[in-house]
């Protein structure tokens, strides 16, 4: 009996496939398309992602990010960002690059890098091809202004330094060779009549490296251009006792009128626990660059509603992003937006100039 059946079921087998075969092309790629698009909603029910770009939305399959090294809050951000690109792009994985705001401008203008972080004085030079940009940075837009990093002047609270013309003879750490730390440095020291001739030396490295310098003795003051407050101040601050130079108004006001991605900024009582008094300085705002040779308009605009969408989740990585939202970053734009931006922000009903 179970050869009959198992007969019958061979003869059975033999006739679909024979009317499979026989069958038109037409019918077949139906049901093929037919089991794709089951397959494709398959897919999308299972997705974690909550949102999904418009269509034409589109990044490379790696986006490389332009940000800093391990440590600065600029790595940390991005890397959150990172997690959210690759939700919004789900075909596209991202890589977050460690280089510095001039870098970064430099490899995206060339399309190397499809985004990245800046500084807005650095983007400036960038756009007329000055100080370390020997030719205009054409392929750069503004999708967002996001936040200020402040010039902190650091030095032990028993030091002698009171003013910046006090560092001549003095050993500094200006941050590492070529970051912006250092280049604003520099600036501050010309708007005194100053350059590194009149220090007693010069140590290129990293914040978080230059807090044991000091506090070992072998340099006199820190420069750093971070949002406030920095970490490695605020241990310095609690563990050794630590004073902030401030900056003349003279100063400040000759250093934004060159460049007016540079803004006045007072770092106030109380954001380092034993410092109780303003600090006058300045500041230089970060914002998101993307390379118009990568990002198309749609994905610019992706991009830019993202980074609003998730403000609640980078605050929580630091309380610098709390006065984040589109009306500020626009107000304080200082360069020009990328198209998918401004399609963005007029949706908001910004308008932007």
């Amino acid at each position: 009996m179970k050869n009959i059946i198992y007969l019958f079921a061979a003869l059975f087998l033999v006739l679909v496939l024979s009317a499979c075969n026989s069958g038109d092309e037409e019918t077949s790629e139906e049901n093929n398309e037919a089991a794709a698009e089951a397959e494709e909603e398959s897919e999308s029910s299972d997705s974690e992602s909550n949102s999904e770009p418009a269509e034409g939305a589109e990044m490379p399959s790696e986006i490389s990010f332009a940000s800093a090294s391990v440590g600065g809050f600029w790595h940390t951000l991005s890397g959150s960002m990172g997690d959210d690109l690759d939700t919004v792009f789900p075909e596209s994985n991202t890589t977050i690059v460690e280089g510095g705001s001039i870098s970064n401008m430099i490899g995206m203008n060339n399309g190397t890098y499809a985004l990245g972080f800046a500084n807005a004085p650095n983007v400036i030079e960038a756009y007329e091809g000055k100080g370390d940009f020997p030719e205009p940075v054409e392929n750069v837009s503004l999708l967002a202004t996001m936040y200020p990093n402040t010039l902190h002047i650091v030095v032990r609270e028993d030091s002698d330094i009171e003013t910046v013309e006090d560092l001549a003879g003095k050993k500094v750490s200006p941050g590492t060779k070529g970051y912006s730390a250092e280049i604003t440095f520099q600036e501050v020291l010309d708007g005194y009549g100053m350059s590194y001739d009149d220090l007693g030396g010069i140590e290129y490295t990293g914040t978080s490296d230059a807090g044991d310098l000091l506090r070992d003795g072998h340099i006199d003051a820190i420069v750093s251009l971070l949002a406030a407050p920095v970490s490695t101040v605020q241990e310095l601050d609690t563990t050794l006792g630590v004073r902030l130079i401030p900056l003349d108004q003279e100063v400040i006001s000759s250093l934004s009128e060159k460049n007016p991605g540079y803004l006045e900024y007072t770092i106030e009582p109380g954001t380092y626990s034993n410092i109780e008094e303003e600090v006058q300085t300045i500041a230089a705002y970060t914002v998101l660059m993307a390379s118009a040779d990568v990002v198309s308009e749609e994905a610019a605009y992706e991009i830019t509603k993202m980074t609003f969408e998730n403000k609640d989740k980078y605050v929580s990585l630091s309380s610098v992003l709390e006065d984040y939202n589109e009306e500020y970053s626009v107000e304080n734009a200082t360069s020009e937006f990328h198209p998918g931006a401004v399609k963005y922000y007029e949706e908001q009903g910004i308008e932007i100039e």
